[in-house]
């Protein structure tokens, strides 16, 4: 399986690669025409290549068996392929792709909580390149869901990227480019997942954002945090990886009397190995928030806990295990 997996990458790159020196184009814009050819779609830059250039790249495609493999392998090929990219580009962090170490947690979260469910309504409201929604979507499929999902993403590039990777997927994705924090949610969905972009939200901002800052500019994230609740149902569940830091910020004060009002249940703080970044500064936790109606209930206590590193047989096991239970006793589940 590994092999394969290499092999396709290996392959799918060395194709990336001749986009790149052919066209004298970036990698991601090279990576979006090879989506293309992948999917039998042409433009206008490969139609500008000659036959054999097209002909030693059609090659590289063909010898990586893209088809051939099953959808999560599929989904790891196109995360390596991402994470290449990203790297090659030096494109900035809120580009980053979400790593199984993150959206594993993030899709057994949302599949536990959705347990007994025949169908799952499911939003993304960062959707980036895609990889945590597909992450999550495999995972509630694999169970035996069916998965209606929405993304939302406010730079075309990534949408056009997360488009070929529904497509690649054979998933089929609602997705629209749309700035999350000025789109009027319509609180309809099961599950809310997201790896919120950190930092400062540009534009003016309605009144109504109980997160707002009177002055200067508000955190982003904190926004995201609120629009979660509001895409979400009575009862539904937002899964979202915010800074580690989030309660010691200035404007943290804001941020928590919104999650202790009468509409929002803080449930848990996950926080994730430290190893996962590079830089401190950048760490991420878990944080799973719950609106309140439909018999939802303020969990006791609130689950503070480390997750375990992602090689760490044992520890992931006795880590499942004690979320299940949490989860369960806390009626965190909608069976």
């Amino acid at each position: 399986m590994y092999e394969s997996i290499e092999s396709s990458v290996k392959n799918l790159q060395a194709a990336q690669q001749k986009l790149v020196d052919f066209l004298d184009i970036a990698s991601i814009e090279a990576l979006i025409i090879l989506f293309e050819v992948m999917l039998g779609q042409a433009d206008e830059d490969w139609e500008s290549l000659s036959d054999e250039q097209r002909q030693v790249i059609q090659s590289d495609v063909q010898s990586a068996k893209f088809s051939d493999l099953q959808g999560a392998n599929r989904r790891q090929v196109l995360q390596f392929l991402l994470v290449g990219t990203i790297h090659q580009d030096g494109l900035q962090a809120n580009y980053q792709v979400t790593p199984d170490a993150i959206g594993m947690w993030i899709a057994f979260i949302a599949d536990t909580f959705t347990e007994g469910k025949e169908t799952v309504q499911l939003k993304d409201i960062t959707l980036g390149t895609g990889n945590l929604l597909a992450t999550t979507s495999q995972v509630l499929q694999s169970a035996g869901k069916a998965v209606h999902i929405q993304g939302f993403e406010n730079d075309d590039t990534m949408l056009t990227v997360a488009s070929g990777v529904a497509a690649l997927l054979d998933e089929s994705w609602e997705i629209s480019l749309a700035d999350s924090v000025a789109t009027s949610m319509t609180g309809d969905a099961d599950v809310v997942i997201g790896d919120l972009p950190i930092g400062y939200y540009p534009q003016n901002i309605a009144d109504n954002f109980a997160t707002k800052v009177e002055e200067g500019l508000t955190f982003v994230h904190h926004l995201l945090i609120e629009q979660s609740i509001a895409a979400l149902k009575p009862g539904g569940l937002a899964i979202l990886t915010v800074p580690a830091n989030l309660f010691e910020s200035d404007q943290s004060k804001k941020l928590l009397s919104y999650i202790q009002t009468d509409e929002v249940y803080f449930q848990s703080l996950i926080q994730l190995p430290d190893k996962l970044f590079k830089d401190p500064k950048l760490g991420k936790v878990i944080l799973v928030l719950q609106r309140s109606g439909d018999n939802a209930e303020q969990a006791k206590p609130v689950m503070l806990a480390k997750a375990p590193e992602l090689t760490d047989g044992p520890e992931n096991k006795k880590f499942v295990t004690e979320l299940t239970a949490w989860m369960k006793a806390n009626r965190l589940y909608t069976k």
